[in-house]
């Protein structure tokens, strides 16, 4: 009897020992699956994943200010992910730059620094007219627009929007001046899908335009 209760007493302890790091890993996953539920978000906004250092442990002299600050920033992914995921139109993808992004509803500065944005006024992916979308041409490698300038003349894009994806194929790629919005005008006969950002990253004075037209629907 007394070896019973001593055992009972050990694992009793081992469970208080083990509760915080429990707590711990189911919070962790339920933030997995929060994360997952966001289908059409997480992936695109991988690129730009909250970084958190926490530092060396002699510099965490206060803990309860270091635990806060955390709670803070995992707010403020949680906020940003809520506003993505009322505001996205459509998920932008070009597979030759590994790109994968959500595009927001206005060219609002707000937008912009998030993601990729549609032009005010614009048509939906898929019409017939040009579907323009804006991005920041990041400094961080494969940051938003960063590497637009590799795609060629005949690259393909694609647009999935709830439905369907909208596959277009580059037909045009143009470094114009900030002025120029001849390049939003469409032909009134096909589906185009116009991309603009900044060139060159440093001190830009242009603008480089991707354009193409939509090639064919893969009905999801």
């Amino acid at each position: 009897m007394r070896k019973l209760f001593s055992a009972i007493l050990i694992i009793v302890g081992l469970a208080i020992i083990l509760f915080p790091f429990g707590r711990n890993l189911y919070g962790d996953y339920q933030q997995r699956l929060l994360l997952e539920d966001w289908d059409r978000v997480s992936q695109m906004l991988a690129e730009e994943a909250l970084e958190i250092d926490d530092g060396d442990d002699e510099e965490l002299v206060n803990a309860q200010a270091e635990a806060e600050r955390l709670k803070r920033k995992k707010a403020e992914e949680r906020e940003r992910q809520a506003y993505i995921a009322e505001n996205i139109e459509a998920v932008l993808i070009i597979e030759k730059i590994n790109l994968r992004l959500p595009v927001l509803r206005g060219t609002s500065q707000k937008n912009l620094l998030i993601s990729a944005a549609s032009l005010e006024n614009t048509i939906k992916a898929g019409e017939v007219g040009n579907y323009a979308i804006a991005g920041h041409r990041n400094y961080g490698r494969g940051r938003h627009f960063n590497r637009l300038d590799e795609l060629g003349l005949g690259d393909l894009l694609s647009v999935e929007a709830k439905d369907c994806i909208y596959i277009y194929e580059v037909t045009e790629k143009l470094y114009v001046g900030p002025d120029e919005v001849w390049v939003l005008e469409a032909n009134g006969q096909d589906a185009e899908i116009t991309l603009i950002t900044c060139h060159p990253i440093n001190n830009p004075s242009q603008r480089l335009v991707v354009k193409g037209k939509l090639s064919h629907i893969n009905y999801l």
